[in-house]
Formats: structure tokens, sequence, C-alpha cells
């Protein structure tokens, strides 16, 4: 019996399609979107393991106190939910660009750019004084808006001048906080703190959500997964994203012009960049200060890389690298360990996703 193929960006969770044959579901399909992020993330454990070890701490009473930290400990689980947030968002964004070959590594640059137009417009005189469920609107797509036109800068550039997207979204990353800086100091500073800051964020900030215990922004990053996972495997926008990543002399032969998708595409990174720097702002911190920026951005690529481009893969990597982030803060001080060791785990976690994806391209390359 032969096998039926569905098409990338065809499979409902989001995924950039999957084979299915007679005997089930194809094994290296499974071995590569659960294997390599399951194997990297034990592989950084035992090696973190090692590493604690050497601290002269019990790497099991460590782990355990990690687990004790998200799922004992009082608001654990909501700091876990607030903390994945931004990176179930921007990992979206970005899982979405690298499955439409679109290397952008600009996220956190549109978060803080989102962040600052979001802060400006919400508290502008004779905008403040309106009710907040306006507010709270007004801010989201004010920052979708400025996320999204601060990411095609990058299509522009390269559309017009042949710009490298990594490079030109990373430079603009930097700009992005220079005017954030700026921002503090001088444009929507709050003359009354002592220290550069914003003008608290006020009545849009948001809500907290019965039975949760988390906020709004919480719950939007759970809509977003399965409304864009619906957008890409039932929508041309979705279609031709996974074309352009797969095939684009393909959407010249529909004529489709490549640039129109790559706009689309960055421009919802953006978007999704932007509305997480808002929400962080309304949810979180109430205004931003020169910390703000703490790289919510670079760890996303982390989140999408591990969540394998599949959305549903991201929600479970965003929550897990929260999760761990929140664990270790309670490990470390319990036990006195270097506070490097979050970032530390997170970077082996890469290494070994790009080890295991190599080996079985390798694999993959020897078998007939």
């Amino acid at each position: 019996m032969s096998a039926v193929t569905v098409d990338p960006g065809t499979s409902g969770a989001g995924g950039s399609g999957v084979e299915v044959a007679a005997g089930g579901v194809d094994r290296r399909r499974l071995v590569s979107t659960i294997g390599v992020p399951a194997g990297a993330v034990l592989a950084s454990l035992l090696v973190g393991a090692v590493l604690i070890a050497l601290e002269g701490s019990n790497p099991l009473a460590v782990y355990a106190e990690v687990f004790r930290g998200v799922f004992v400990e009082n608001r654990g689980l909501r700091n876990t939910a607030i903390g994945a947030t931004p990176l179930v968002l921007m990992g979206c964004g970005l899982a979405i660009a690298y499955r439409s070959s679109l290397y952008t590594i600009g996220a956190e640059g549109q978060y803080v750019i989102g962040a600052v137009a979001a802060t400006a417009w919400a508290t502008a005189g004779g905008v403040r004084d309106l009710p907040s469920p306006l507010l709270i609107v007004g801010c989201l797509v004010i920052a979708a808006i400025a996320g999204s036109a601060w990411s095609c800068i990058s299509a522009a550039l390269n559309t017009r001048f042949g710009t490298n997207i990594v490079i030109s979204s990373l430079l603009l990353t930097y700009v992005g906080i220079a005017i954030m800086q700026w921002a503090i100091r001088v444009g929507i500073r709050d003359p009354e703190s002592f220290i550069p800051a914003s003008r608290m964020i006020g009545d849009a900030a948001l809500p907290i959500v019965p039975g949760l215990n988390t906020h709004l922004g919480f719950v939007i990053a759970l809509i977003v997964v399965p409304v864009l996972s619906v957008v890409m495997s039932r929508t041309r926008f979705g279609y031709r994203a996974d074309v352009l990543g797969h095939n684009p002399n393909a959407l010249g032969a529909n004529e489709v012009r490549e640039s129109r998708v790559m706009f689309g595409v960055l421009g919802l990174v953006g978007a999704l960049a932007g509305i997480a720097g808002y929400i962080q702002v309304a949810g979180v911190t109430q205004r931003i200060n020169a910390e703000f920026s703490v790289g919510y951005g670079y760890t996303a690529i982390l989140v999408a890389l591990l969540g394998r481009m599949n959305l549903v893969g991201v929600l479970l990597a965003g929550l897990g690298l929260s999760g761990l982030t929140i664990g270790l803060d309670v490990a470390e001080r319990t036990y006195d360990l270097p506070s490097s060791l979050t970032g530390l785990l997170q970077a082996l976690i890469i290494i070994f996703v790009v080890l295991a994806d190599a080996i079985a391209g390798r694999i993959e390359l020897r078998r007939p």
C-alpha cells in the first residue's frame, strides 16, 4: 500500500508536514520532531549534572529543587506561565519565519519597539483617560504595527539592496534598544522617577484572569497558537510561506512575488514580538526601564528550534524553558550555585539540537 504524503504546512498542528505510511507515523519524522529535542534537553541536563557536581552540590537534589520550584513553590506555575508568554509569542513568529527560510534574529528589537510605542500611546495626554478595554486593545494594535514596521525594514533592505536578513535584523535590534534608552530618558520619561524610566502604563495594564492567576497576556498567547496553526494550514498565506521555504521559484511560477510573501512573514514576526513587548510592560513591569531588554527575543530563537518550528511544539518548548528558568532560579539560591547556570544549560540545548540534527542528516544521507 502506498504512503500518503501531506504537503508542508498542511498539518493541523501548524507543523511542517508529516508522512503517514501503512504502518503508522513515519519513524524518521517522529525522531526529528520528538527525539531530537528530548534528547538535546536530556543531554544538556546530564552535562549540567556534571558541572553541578563539580560545584560540590548533589545534581539529583538540585534538579529536585528545580521541580519543587515550579510545581510546589508558591506562584511557581504562575511565574512559569508569565515567563513563557513572550517566549511563545515570539517563538511562534520565528518558527514561521524559519520555515520560510527567513532567518531573522531581530525579535528582541521588535519587542522593545512595540513596548515603547504602546507605552507612549497609552500614556499620552488625551489617551490615558480612555476606558481600560479601549486602551488595552489600542495598545495591542499599536504594538503590533510598530513591531511589524520595524521587522519589515529588514525585508525592505533585502528586497532593495540584497542585504542579509540575519545581519540587518541583528543590527536593527541594537538600534531599537538605543531608541528605547532614549525614550525612557527623554520621550516618555516619568518626571517623578529618580532613574531613567517610562511613565507608568496605568489603565492599559492587563487584568489578572480568574482561575489561572496570571495576566491576560498568557491567555492571548494560548489563543495565538491554534489561530496561527489554522492560518498556516488552511490559508493561502500559510501555503505560500511554506512554499517560500521549500521552493521559492514555485511562487514566481504562480505569479506570486517572493518579496510580498517575505514582507508578510517578517511583518507577522514583528507584530507578535511587538505584542509580546506590550504584554510584558502591561502584565509584569508596568513601565519600561533600562533593564527592560533581557534577551527574550534571543531565547525565543531557542524556543522555535526546540519546538521544531511546530507551533504546538513552540508552546511546549516555551513553557518548558520558562519552567526550567524559574526552577533553576530557586535552586541557585538554595544551593548557592552560579547564576550563569541557566544560560549555560540553554546554550547546551542549542548545541545538542544542532549536533543531533547534523548526525540525523548524515545517517539519512547514508541510507540507500
